[in-house]
């Protein structure tokens, strides 16, 4: 109790000494005019440890660094102090000021020391944060999948049926609700991945689907303009063709091959005069709040097949790069936080596609990390890089539930589905010609089986490893009508010039197992294999790029044992990417073309539409009826039946909450197997309260 009394007495005599000293140094100023630099240090010392008015010390402080960027001894101290105050208040800019201090003021020793003690033990108190961020889902109806937010978070700009949409992500409904979306005109061929606001909401630049063009669109609706590119955007990763727009929308941010290595380049959305920024590789750009610098993604080098990566900052207009985080595995899509002083990104572990995690680390002015990143574990996984970091401190994710995929079979006629699989990833199930198996794509790549009924998977033919395995989608797995052999579409690792790549090819492999014999060598990509009545001869879809880098599809026809090529289909015929099948009779080829299914004949002539279908994509399948009267697809996760004569198709009920996807027609024509999948929705959630002086001054 003494004591107590004691120390108070002694910080009263302080105070009082204090209190009076501070009128003469405040009217000696009033009497000489401008306050000299010390004297000014005085005033912020008295502001801040006797009235204890921290904001209006900072400003004092503050003040000197203005005026009196000479006085360098006193401009420390009040630098330091500004660190101290912040401390105080329980911000985390304390450690911004506090690494200026170390950054500008080298020669100042004793300030650095402090500095640099105070920078550790902020360090150390951060790392034992606990966070406990709470995460929101904001419902959109049409489930896009894909999406970034506008600067001021109010919006969401997806890709949906091929062109932009922007949705007020707050309805009048429900804040957890998002409002109406419209369509952006003139957007149509618009890809999903990459695309990136201005930081002030006024442009969206976006990707083509041909992924060599760039195009930028007024967010408010308006003239779409296309950036003229010499760049070679091709052979690089989904996430490398991320774009980012400087604050202004005038110059964009890009990823491009340059000698084999994949740079960072920017450049004027008016011109095409572009400049390489990185010299040592770099993808995923993102231009910082005030335009003056672009954190982006740096590989480490492989010594192993598992990709390395980490986040790296680099000025807008060139110069030395900072390594901003070092963390085992790869870093994806670095954001920057509205005021520029934080950067987060997610990561993937080891050789994962998905991400169960968010790394936030903070930067100085020079983008110098001030602590290691804190990862916040997610609370599902994650494709896709972030969605954007709003104002109120919210980070838009695209996170997916989990998935239950399994093989089912129905009746023909429609009715209750049986699961025959047990849940995993199976997919493009095959009837064997006595209708006693089923086939299907299983696991990394390879082919299993298991029995019509239902019951224990068998593994296959086909045992996938790292540099050989079935492609998907469109392997096919397709049995031949003799029962003795399977064709599917194989990918192959190979390396060229010291660099990795793909091949995919039609192969055939006997159903009992040995060396798959490799029938095609194509130019692009062969996919979507199926057999001939006669066994004879084997249909699939190759890929070619146009002109423009425009990826085309077309039918043709091989032997089964190998030889020359023919094709069947010209571009015209509008082959999309999807499935396709032989009739019964063996005259006719069917096959998806854009919002429509067609059949051709195979000695060559015009197609005829059959029925007009939606949602067209690359897990699209159709199958024949065995008496080749009727065709079963699936369109909008239903099966459908419909007359090769036309009319109106009839969907084949299932009992299942589920979407449907690949199928098959038994050979007696009484079961359909299709592959159903429930879950595996990507959808934005909100991720909040996850910043500690946020969390300590609620």
């Amino acid at each position: 109790m003494e004591r107590s009394k004691s120390i108070t007495i002694i910080f009263l005599l302080a105070v009082g000494l204090l209190a009076s000293a501070a009128p003469p140094f405040c009217f000696a100023n009033r009497s000489s005019g401008a306050k000299t630099a010390s004297v000014l240090l005085q005033e912020g010392l008295y502001t801040e440890e006797v009235k204890g008015d921290l904001d209006a010390a900072i400003q004092v402080y503050e003040r000197i660094l203005k005026d009196f960027p000479k006085s360098r001894a006193i401009a420390a101290k009040a630098l330091l102090h500004i660190g101290l105050c912040k401390e105080k208040l329980g911000l985390n800019e304390a450690i911004n000021a506090y690494q200026k201090v170390v950054d500008q003021y080298p020669e100042q020793q004793g300030e650095v020391a402090i500095a640099k003690e105070r920078i550790a033990k902020l360090s150390r108190a951060l790392e034992k944060v606990a966070h406990k961020p709470t995460f929101r889902k904001i419902r959109i109806p049409t489930k896009p999948g894909n999406g970034v937010l506008s600067p001021d978070g109010k919006k969401l700009a997806f890709v949906y049926r091929g062109g932009i949409w922007v949705v007020p992500v707050h309805g009048k409904v429900s804040p957890d609700i998002a409002g109406e979306p419209f369509k952006l005109p003139g957007t149509e061929g618009a890809w999903r991945f990459g695309m990136s606001w201005s930081e002030d909401g006024k442009s969206i630049a976006y990707n083509t689907v041909d992924v060599y063009g760039i195009c930028i669109v007024p967010s408010s609706r308006g003239k779409v303009k296309r950036i003229s590119l010499n760049k070679k955007r091709t052979g690089i990763g989904y996430y490398d063709y991320r774009l980012s727009l400087s604050p202004d929308g005038k110059i964009v941010a890009f990823a491009s091959k340059e000698e084999e290595k994949i740079q960072i380049f920017t450049g004027p959305v008016e011109g095409s005069d572009f400049n390489q920024l990185t010299e040592d590789g770099g993808t995923q750009p993102c231009f910082s709040p005030d335009g003056k610098k672009i954190a982006y993604v740096k590989p480490k080098p492989q010594k192993t097949e598992i990709p390395k990566s980490d986040v790296w900052v680099i000025p807008a207009t060139g110069g030395k790069p900072i390594q901003v985080s070092d963390l085992p595995g790869r870093a994806t899509g670095p954001v920057w936080s509205p005021d520029g002083r934080m950067i987060a990104f997610t990561r993937k572990a080891g050789g994962d596609s998905t991400s169960k995690e968010i790394c936030i680390v903070p930067v100085s002015e020079t983008a110098n990390p001030q602590a290691s990143p804190t990862q916040i574990e997610l609370p599902l996984e994650t494709f896709d890089i972030l969605a954007g970091w709003t104002p109120d401190n919210k980070i838009g994710l695209l996170l997916t539930d989990p998935a239950h995929l399994a093989i089912y079979t129905v009746p023909a006629s429609g009715g209750n589905a049986t699961q025959i699989t047990p849940p995993s990833y199976p997919i493009e199930p095959t009837w064997s010609p006595d209708g006693k198996r089923i086939y299907f794509r299983w696991g990394r790549g390879g082919i299993a089986s298991v029995p019509a009924e239902g019951g224990e998977v068998s593994k296959g033919p086909l045992h996938a490893d790292s540099e050989f395995y079935e492609a998907m989608p469109g392997g096919g797995n397709a049995v031949s009508p003799d029962g003795k052999k399977i064709t599917f579409s194989g990918a192959k690792r190979v390396f060229r010039d010291n660099k990795r790549d793909f091949e995919v090819d039609i192969y055939t492999i006997p159903v009992k197992g040995g060396e798959p014999k490799k029938l095609t060598k194509s130019p692009g990509q062969d996919r979507y294999p199926c057999w001939s009545p006669d066994g004879k001869s084997i249909a699939f879809v190759r890929s070619h790029v146009k002109s423009k880098g425009e990826y085309v599809w077309d039918i043709y026809i091989i032997p089964s044992r190998g030889g020359d090529v023919r094709k069947l289909t010209s571009e015209s015929d509008d082959v999309s990417r999807a499935y396709i099948d032989w009739s019964p009779d063996g005259k006719l080829i069917a096959y998806f073309s854009k919002d429509t299914i067609r059949v051709i004949p195979v000695q060559g002539g015009e197609p005829r539409i059959v029925v007009k279908v939606e949602d067209v994509s690359s897990h699209s399948e159709l199958a024949w009826s065995p008496d080749g009267s009727k065709l079963v697809y699936s369109s909008k996760g239903s099966i459908w039946v419909v007359s090769l004569d036309g009319g109106e198709p009839e969907e084949i009920k299932t009992g299942l909450d589920a979407k449907a996807t690949h199928l098959s027609c038994s050979p007696d024509g009484k079961k359909i197997a299709f592959t159903a999948s429930k879950g595996g929705d990507t959808e934005l959630w909100l991720m909040e309260n996850f910043l500690p002086e946020l969390n300590d001054r609620q």
